[in-house]
């Protein structure tokens, strides 16, 4: 069961983080991207949606949880940032992830079992447990992107 609590606190801390980029990050900024980038902060939180929904929600439940066409913004292949016009609401995304952080939360505590197997003799969950920690792991790098286009755009008034 100390998996699952580590994997828990892992997710609350990781997701937190996120979040608090994405508040501070004032209305014009949160799309902004310099030249030569290629992505902006809300992007960045929306991929974090994505590649949670994709490496543990849509293996533990077999379904998708996230609005229709959101890997198109925000997938691996996603069109560039400037080809697209219409981005989600800071609200919209920043519901989806506290509920995306509930629903992990709950997945855990009802895989219990199943998670704390993990181990070379069962492929499956492992897995499963490398997707969760791959997904909590990208999110973090992708803070890091996040808080130095937040960093620019309070250097530049954005």
């Amino acid at each position: 069961m100390s998996r699952i609590i580590h994997l828990e606190e892992l997710a609350r801390q990781v997701r937190a983080s996120t979040l608090q980029i994405l508040d501070a990050a004032r209305d014009t900024g949160l799309t902004w991207a310099p030249e030569g980038t290629s992505n902006h902060i809300l992007w960045h939180a929306g991929h974090a949606l994505w590649l949670q929904d994709v490496l543990c929600v849509l293996p533990l439940t077999g379904a998708s949880e996230l609005p229709e066409g959101w890997a198109v913004k925000f997938g691996s292949r996603c069109r560039p940032v400037r080809s697209t016009t219409q981005w989600p609401s800071r609200r919209e995304v920043k519901g989806l992830l506290q509920a995306q952080l509930a629903r992990l939360l709950e997945l855990f505590r009802r895989e219990a079992d199943r998670l704390s197997r993990i181990g070379p003799d069962s492929p499956t969950e492992w897995d499963l447990a490398r997707g969760v920690i791959h997904g909590l792991h990208d999110e973090s790098r992708h803070q890091g992107e996040m808080y130095l286009l937040l960093k620019l755009c309070r250097s530049r008034g954005i």
